[in-house]
């Protein structure tokens, strides 16, 4: 048994057995009439109760034909209760539960025209019109409407000030997000509460969860700085997802589709309902693949999702594990801008076009397996004090194969009776071109982590002290797996010899205090503080001996005011200060060791590394957010204004590694100033219309970069008050849906503005302008329609579906780097369609 299963046994065991209730308790039926404000019966409403503070529905039921609801044998204690229908509001309620005959529950639901923000408790969240934070919220319902087989990022760009580009152009793969401009390394993204940002490296692989939709009920987007208490510091905003689909009845379901780019979908899921009135089971298996809309860009994948909550008398527990092994044809590298508009010539024979795709002439592809399973338990300690903990492990193995004779002799450690003399510096393709090469980059890793909670609530105050304990380790090597005209026994998995191979370590131990306090009916303050230790740690080089760990500790303030907290308008204020430490490969790149690459630290007097002092320093934010929400009966709005004024912004400075990533630098002032806006409005019975918009200014304020010349020497420049690479200044989406009957229909469109793809503004190290140094604005379409059959038909149960993604047809860039002194752009797919069919049994 490894580390990581025997720490999940032993956490499974200790929490499973603090769940077992003490003896029995005396239950009793809740009983209630639901109406509208004319006192008409609602036949079909929605009941649910969620033991307080939780985030599972333990018991259900549904009104019936005189509006009335019967929910048996339901344990004494508290409960949230939480009552919706189609078309109105609403209602959510604490109600007690005792061992006396209750007094029917009586609700009057108002006419809905917005589905407006739901409020879920959860590890993270913020609660609209009360919570002094910038957010925005995606119900499940929402989620279910949007196009299928579609990267989860491409979802989220639906929000206010956040974008995506997708690698393989029909957003099925890899697809990477941005908030506010800045990339999803800095952003805090968790499941269920649990960090998905990639401790060493801080990125975020949607791709090892697509299709993980199915089981989320909802996502809570909070823009802005400090958002996230586990985790990495949240420096453009925090993404919180919660994925427990457990439901208090049976229902089971099977979903396939297909579509263009031969993209086709198998799913099934199952959900027990309530088992011995303390279980839920749940389990979703999927089969996901397709070609991809660029050449060589195809994806298998193998997904699953399984289950069991245990509802204790006085505790929950949850148990479950999502995952699935994944093959796919890279595609990192985009394309010149110039190909956009019809094929060029490649300049060895062949042409490129805006389906070109580099990967498919080595045809690079990637194996990777990366199972989550994680536990999570509640205890309610008194009627207003609760205990919570979260452990999660996390054990990710896999390869990249790709081509590798842009690789030097000297990269390869080829001997010099191969290569010799000063060609040994040279790309393998000059100065061996009869030689070819697939170089294997190999990664295993594991994570664990615990994070407990304690939260007490009163009715004006809520405070909470909580803690976060992780640690990773990864192995990277690489190797000559294939190769043509090399030394046979430099070659493959039976000699193993290794290019480069070391040993990578993140600790991480955290300690928050959040309280909130409704000082008044006119006044709430909310005060955070984040305490943390990050620790990384390098050793097991194998050719020079490289080792090291740099230690770094924040603190992370935050501190804010709701004015009319909790009422239909309301405004707040927020002041953060963030600290961000750079990535590992900021500090070190071992997989370029055999490149030569050193730790990136300043030398001492002594010659020796000065581990106070590496070339990259943490980032520094002071945060303002000034916002306003306003929701009606038939209409939600919210505005907000921010300023973001960082000390060594840590901002793409030119060049990628071998993986397409962009290398970083600090820049000594940035600022980022912004207005955002959101709203909703019922135009007509079932016809509702949404949208949002953002405008901004991101500009160095100081900041002298080093570039390359064209005859390779390089110049510093002054940077400031340019725009920073990457962060469009405006953005936008609007969404029109129509519901009646079973048929639904939506239409969205969305609107990213001009971006520069480097620091310059358009020119280059010359001072001259360069059309391939902007990335233009564009705006692309998207339509959905589905019809759900009568539930008293013969074809109840079946909803049918068909998205047209880039309806208009329109040929654009998403966005656009520097790679190897060129610059390369990302196409989005052309017009193209998917036909889903849904069979759910209840």
């Amino acid at each position: 048994m490894t580390f990581v299963n025997r720490f999940l046994f032993a956490l499974l065991f200790c929490a499973f057995f603090a769940s077992i209730p003490a003896s029995a308790q005396s239950r009793t039926d809740v009983e209630g009439h639901i109406s509208d404000e004319h006192g008409s019966a609602l036949t079909g409403a929605a009941v649910q109760l969620f033991a307080e503070g939780s985030l599972l529905s333990r018991y259900a039921a549904v009104s019936n034909a005189e509006g009335r609801f019967v929910i048996e044998r339901v344990p004494a204690g508290r409960y949230d209760m939480m009552v919706s229908f189609l078309g109105f509001g609403t209602i959510r309620m604490s109600i007690s539960v005792t061992t006396d005959i209750m007094a029917p529950v009586h609700v009057v639901l108002s006419t809905q025209a917005v589905q407006h923000d739901e409020v879920v408790v959860s590890i993270g969240r913020a609660t609209p019109h009360l919570s002094p934070v910038t957010l925005s919220n995606i119900s499940g319902a929402e989620l279910a409407r949007q196009p299928d087989m579609k990267d989860l990022p491409v979802h989220l760009a639906r929000q206010p000030s956040i974008t995506f580009y997708s690698e393989n152009g029909n957003a099925i793969g890899y697809s990477t997000l941005r908030m506010r401009g800045f990339g999803q390394r800095r952003l805090a993204v968790a499941i269920n509460g649990i960090p998905q940002n990639d401790p060493e490296e801080f990125n975020v692989f949607w791709v090892n969860f697509f299709d993980i939709q199915g089981a989320v009920q909802d996502i809570q987007i909070q823009r802005g700085a400090g958002s996230s208490v586990y985790g990495p510091t949240a420096i453009g905003g925090a993404i919180n997802i919660r994925a427990m689909p457990y439901k208090p009845d049976f229902e089971a379901s099977v979903h396939v589709g297909g579509g263009a780019f031969a993209t086709r979908r198998f799913s099934g899921e199952i959900n027990s309902g309530l088992l011995n009135d303390r279980y839920v089971a749940y389990g979703r298996l999927s089969r996901l693949l397709s070609d991809g809309y660029r050449d060589w860009s195809w994806t298998e994948f193998w997904r699953f999702f399984g289950g069991i909550t245990r509802y204790g008398d006085r505790s929950t527990l949850t148990l479950q594990a999502y995952g699935g092994p994944q093959k796919d044809g890279l595609a990192y590298a985009g394309i010149p801008k110039a190909a956009n508009e019809g094929e060029i010539d490649d300049g060895f024979g062949g042409t490129i076009d805006r389906k070109y795709n580099f990967s498919a002439l080595t045809r690079d592809v990637e194996s990777f397996h990366q199972p989550h399973i994680e536990l999570h338990h509640t205890f309610d300690i008194n009627s207003s004090l609760q205990f919570s903990q979260t452990a999660f492990g996390v054990q990710g193995k896999g390869y990249f194969d790709f081509g590798g004779t842009f690789r030097s002799a000297d990269y390869l450690r080829l001997p010099e009776s191969t290569v010799s003399g000063a060609a040994r510096a040279e790309p393998l393709f000059v100065s061996l071109p009869s030689a070819s090469v697939l170089f294997r980059a190999y990664l295993d890793q594991w994570q664990v982590g615990w994070m407990p909670k304690i939260t007490q609530t009163n009715s004006k105050a809520t405070s909470t002290v909580g803690a976060e304990f992780r640690l990773h380790r990864s192995l990277r090597w690489g190797r000559i797996q294939e190769a043509d005209g090399l030394p046979a026994n430099l070659v493959g998995a039976d000699h193993d010899v290794r290019v480069y191979s070391f040993r990578g370590e993140k600790a991480i131990a955290s300690v928050y205090m959040s309280h909130l306090n409704r000082i008044s009916d006119l006044w709430a303050v909310q005060a955070d503080v984040q305490l943390t230790y990050r620790q990384y740690r390098v050793w097991d080089e194998a050719f020079i001996g490289t080792q090291f760990s740099k230690p770094y500790y924040f603190a992370n303030p935050r501190i804010g005011i709701t004015f009319r907290p909790e009422q239909s308008w309301s405004g707040f204020a927020s002041l953060a200060l963030a600290h961000r430490e750079p990535r590992m490969k900021s500090l070190y790149d071992g997989e370029e060791a055999g490149a030569g690459f050193e730790p990136l630290f300043n030398m001492d007097a002594q010659g020796n590394l000065d581990m106070d002092k590496p070339f990259i320093k943490p980032e520094r934010l002071i945060d303002l957010e000034l916002g306003t929400r306003w929701s009606g009966e038939k209409f939600r709005a919210s505005a907000n204004v921010f300023v973001m004024d960082f000390q060594d912004e840590i901002v793409p400075s030119g060049g990628l590694d071998q993986y397409g990533v962009p290398r970083t630098g600090n820049a000594d002032r940035t600022r980022h100033i912004g207005l955002e806006m959101e709203g909703a409005v019922r135009l007509a019975p079932g016809l509702d219309l949404a949208g949002n918009a953002t405008i901004s200014r991101n500009r160095f304020i100081s900041f002298a970069e080093f570039v390359t010349l064209p005859d390779f020497s390089t110049t510093e420049i002054d940077r400031a008050s340019n725009p920073i690479a990457g962060f469009p200044a405006t953005s936008g989406n609007m969404r029109l849906d129509y519901s009646k009957k079973g048929f639904s229909a939506s239409i969205m469109s969305s609107l990213v503005g001009t971006q520069y793809v480097d620091n310059g503004e358009g020119e280059n190290a010359s001072g001259l302008p360069q059309e391939d140094l902007k990335l233009e604005a564009y705006m692309l379409v998207d339509a959905s329609i589905s019809y759900l059959f009568s539930s008293t038909g013969k074809f109840a149960g079946l909803k049918l579906g068909l998205d047209l993604n880039n309806v208009l047809n329109d040929e654009v860039l998403t966005y656009g780097n520097v790679s190897f002194g060129a610059t390369q752009f990302f196409p989005a797919a052309t017009r193209h369609a998917f036909f889903s069919a849904r069979y759910t049994l209840k």
